[in-house]
């Protein structure tokens, strides 16, 4: 991942909100300028658990 930092006005933000969601996708932290503050935009890449029932329906010890 890459540790770019793309800076945005929130009106700029909000007109683009496709690429802003892009380009969090893309590895670059979003950073939204607020009056008060600023908002951060990261992504974060999901993985596939398993479902706790999943796992205790197979009952007995787990094997590594």
């Amino acid at each position: 991942m890459q540790s770019q930092v793309q800076d945005w006005s929130l009106s700029e933000a909000e007109k683009s909100f496709h690429k802003l969601l892009e380009g969090a996708k893309a590895g670059r932290v979003q950073r939204i300028a607020d009056k008060d503050g600023a908002y951060e935009l990261i992504f974060t890449k999901s993985t596939k658990k398993e479902r706790i029932g999943d796992v205790l329906s197979r009952g007995g010890p787990v094997e590594d």
